[in-house]
């Protein structure tokens, strides 16, 4: 990639993007955007080390870091549990977006006005969310939640795909190609790893929320996330990009899906707001399509 040098006028506002060749790497990641003016970031992803890595059968269980003990509730909280995760800053610089962060914390605010207690959303945002914190936080949920409980897994950051063919995971792609999420120190967490660290859980109501690129890839097979009691939002096909733009306040996706959707009250479930959001981010992104996986039975009301 040649260096290049983007100019945009927001307001009195003028904001430079600078270009640099950056090095090959195996994924292309959640893009940057300011106004009309975009740019796209590639990053190297590393695989996990071994001690987080999947187990070689997909009967096998991943070995927890550590057994946290069940937190004590209020007496009144409701059993709804969620692991909400935001990355802007990652480690180094040039990997840094605007607003991942921004969209978990309105994830969470909007948890807690649907009686989710403080102390039931784990929220890992920029360096707090590493490779071994997530999967911390993984195991935190399914050890406190149960088959009657509501739960919501988010995350906003990059995302990468990568051929299947390199040994990322242990499933087999139809497409040839594993997608996943990025943590805070760049490592690359695929779907099969999610699918296993996701396996345990109970409930039969739950939502995983994806705002990366590529995220559709998330369940794109049969044998991804999906299962029964779930719903899967992401923000855009498996061969796509999310993006990130400097004048919205959240990454594009997360603005409609939830800071226009669902926290300020312009859709009442998670259906609704995939439905008010898709033609709003294909307004401004024809190339980034939102899409829906729903297993659940009803309007998915968190």
């Amino acid at each position: 990639m040649k260096r290049a040098l983007l100019l945009l006028l927001i307001g009195w506002m003028t904001v430079i993007l600078v270009l640099t060749p950056l090095a090959v790497a195996p994924a292309a990641v959640l893009a940057t955007a300011s106004g009309p003016a975009l740019s796209r970031q590639v990053l190297d992803v590393k695989k996990l080390p071994a001690d987080l890595a999947l187990a070689s059968s997909a009967d096998e269980k991943i070995k927890p870091l550590k057994k946290p003990a069940p937190q004590p509730p209020p007496p009144d909280a409701a059993n709804k549990w969620a692991v909400v995760i935001g990355i802007a800053d990652y480690s180094g610089r040039e990997n840094d977006l605007w607003h991942p962060d921004e969209d978990a914390n309105e994830m969470a605010s909007y948890l807690v006005s649907r009686g989710f207690a403080s102390e039931r959303i784990k929220i890992l945002l920029n360096r707090k969310a590493t490779a071994a914190a997530i999967q911390s936080a993984i195991e935190w949920l399914k050890t406190n939640e149960n088959s009657q409980s509501t739960v919501v897994f988010f995350y906003s950051g990059h995302g990468f795909r990568v051929a299947d063919a390199d040994g990322w995971d242990a499933d087999a792609e139809g497409d040839g190609q594993d997608e996943g999420i990025v943590s805070y120190d760049l490592y690359g967490l695929p779907d099969g790893w999610l699918r296993q660290a996701l396996a345990g859980l109970e409930a039969q109501k739950v939502a995983l929320l994806f705002g990366s690129c590529h995220s559709g890839g998330l369940f794109d097979d049969n044998d991804d996330l999906q299962a029964n009691g779930r719903v899967i939002a992401s923000a855009c096909q498996a061969d796509q990009y999310g993006w990130d733009y400097l004048a919205l306040g959240n990454t594009l996706w997360a603005k409609y899906f939830v800071d226009l959707g669902l926290l300020n009250g312009q859709a009442d479930s998670i259906e609704a707001a995939h439905a008010f959001a898709y033609p709003l981010v294909v307004a401004q992104q024809p190339d980034s399509q939102p899409q829906l996986y729903d297993n659940y039975a009803g309007d998915f009301i968190p």
